[in-house]
């Protein structure tokens, strides 16, 4: 579904990636876990066209992805930043409403519904300040905005980032769901433990460049992933 071959990008003279190499299928969450300024964002970036890369070439449902991030959602894949994101000065309900700029009338109240009986939380809120909400609710909020689109792909960055334990088991179950609505998911986190429990399909990412790869099990089993990221 998705392809990223050689791919290699920066900021002026900073490398971010180096020659990355990455593929999705339909239906899986694929985990890229790394510390700090290894490349992970800078990934997602590219993907979503807000980044053009150096060189290499990404390829969405056998196609070259579109140069410009709104034809890029148009195509199917939507991307919820890090750090959320969320129009604080609008209403919960106006958020998901730009989320779905692409349908229109009826198409769009459905799509509502729908996200209401996914987030019965947003319903509740569906009148307050985006800005208003807990850090947890405005995650779930930014998901939700990014499938009012309807994507076949969803880029997830950090969603866990800042939430207590018990929203990140909330946000990683509503994860699940997603995926299994048939939505495919390209998560990157720093969480390396609850990335790599839920994937398919995980990458470490270290110094711009592709490390290790493999299931998210033989990943979680790894003496050199424990050592570094699971704290064991």
């Amino acid at each position: 579904m998705l392809k990223v071959k050689n791919l290699s990008a920066g900021y002026g003279h900073i490398e971010a990636l180096i020659d990355v190499s990455i593929e999705a299928e339909k239906g899986q969450i694929v985990s890229i876990i790394g510390s700090n300024g290894a490349g992970k964002t800078t990934l997602l970036r590219c993907i979503s066209s807000m980044l053009k890369p150096s060189s290499g070439s990404i390829e969405f449902l056998s196609e070259p992805i579109p140069g410009k991030p709104h034809k890029v959602v148009e195509k199917g894949i939507v991307h919820v930043p890090e750090g959320r994101r969320t129009f604080s000065g609008l209403t919960v309900r106006d958020n998901l409403l730009v989320g779905g700029y692409i349908h229109k009338g009826k198409q769009l109240e459905e799509d509502l519904e729908k996200n209401y009986k996914l987030f019965p939380i947003l319903e509740e809120r569906k009148n307050q300040y985006a800005g208003t909400l807990s850090g947890g609710e405005q995650q779930m909020l930014a998901i939700a905005r990014g499938l009012m689109s309807r994507p076949k792909m969803m880029l997830l960055d950090e969603p866990s980032l800042g939430l207590a334990p018990m929203i990140v088991n909330q946000v990683y179950d509503l994860i699940l769901k997603i995926r299994d609505s048939g939505i495919t998911v390209l998560l990157v986190e720093q969480n390396a433990r609850k990335a790599l429990g839920i994937c398919d399909k995980a990458y470490v990412l270290e110094n711009g460049r592709i490390s290790l790869s493999g299931t998210g099990c033989d990943l979680l089993n790894s003496e050199d992933i424990k050592k570094a990221y699971l704290g064991g």
